[in-house]
């Protein structure tokens, strides 16, 4: 197999991966939250782990020589810049799924269920709160945003390839 198949194979699998993880935490924040909070929290907490590794992985390819944006001309300074502005974009999406990551796996700990000390029997747990009561709704529209971001990158990246390649064939001369 020619290394140009095998990397559009990787581009194409990168964005199945997104898209599908994308889809599955929009799916998770579809749920509806009371009663069912740590359900909801781990079921968000596995949909931001999807969209952790899809987003590294798209951005070991946006970094990558013969990867994502191999079709760019970045000898163009107005490409180039283009170029290195998603790059930019890649860093800052993996930081706050971070950050998401975080709070939504501080959410399913204040959830989580331990042996009560006092009491030392098998069956007596109780909710051990760390750091209080989580903000659903933080969490929820901190979710909603990273995704927005997504969608706003993935959009910038395919007009950046498409700019290069209608430079590259000549389209409007």
């Amino acid at each position: 197999m020619s290394p140009t198949i095998e990397r559009e194979q990787a581009r194409r699998a990168s964005k199945d991966t997104w898209n599908e993880s994308m889809e599955q935490l929009e799916s998770a924040l579809a749920v509806h939250v009371p009663g069912r909070e740590r359900d909801w929290a781990e079921t968000v907490n596995n949909a931001v782990a999807a969209v952790e590794r899809a987003l590294r992985q798209h951005h070991a390819i946006g970094r990558d020589a013969d990867g994502l944006f191999a079709e760019v001309d970045e000898t163009r300074p107005t490409l180039a810049r283009e170029a290195m502005e998603v790059r930019q974009d890649h860093d800052v999406l993996l930081e706050r799924c971070i950050a998401l990551r975080e709070e939504v796996r501080r959410a399913v700990e204040a959830f989580t269920l331990t042996p009560n000390p006092l009491t030392q029997g098998d069956a007596a747990t109780k909710p051990t709160p760390v750091g209080g009561v989580p903000d659903f709704g933080a969490i929820r529209r901190q979710a909603e945003e990273l995704l927005e971001l997504m969608l706003a990158t993935r959009q910038a990246e395919a007009k950046l390839v498409l700019e290069s390649v209608n430079h590259d064939i000549g389209v409007g001369d």
